[in-house]
């Protein structure tokens, strides 16, 4: 399967249960997206990307030491991504091609809100995360 970057849900989101798709667009730029937001007084989705001990369990990315002191995911509000969401892409459409593959990442960030609204309309909060 592969890295992919994705939207986890604090509990069930309907249609998209507890992880909304693979963004594997985003996964490539996420630095790049990062910088541009930075640059330009934009939120980067990396401040809504949180991590559990599980995830990084599951991954087999730390030792039991190191998962005893990583602290419990973030979540966060779902108007607050996407309100940094629509932002991206408002930026990204007024200045085409500034990133490779744009039209992939704006398919990619209109996912990314789509869920969003999803899980405002549920009520649950969520977090981004890079998923093994």
């Amino acid at each position: 399967m592969g890295a992919t970057f994705s939207t986890v849900f604090e509990s069930e989101v309907p249609p998209h249960g507890t992880l909304g798709g693979d963004n594997r667009s985003l996964l490539r730029v996420r630095e790049a997206l990062d910088r541009l937001a930075a640059a330009n007084g934009l939120t980067s989705l990396l401040a809504f990307e949180s991590y559990s001990p599980e995830d990084a369990d599951a991954a087999g990315l730390l030792d039991d030491e190191a998962l005893a002191q990583l602290p419990p995911a973030e979540w966060f509000a779902p108007a607050a991504g996407l309100a940094a969401v629509n932002a991206l892409r408002e930026h990204l459409e007024a200045h085409p091609d500034v990133l490779a593959a744009q039209a992939a990442v704006m398919e990619d960030l209109d996912s990314v809100g789509d869920e969003l609204e999803a899980a405002g309309r549920a009520g649950v909060r969520f977090r981004f995360a890079v998923i093994m």
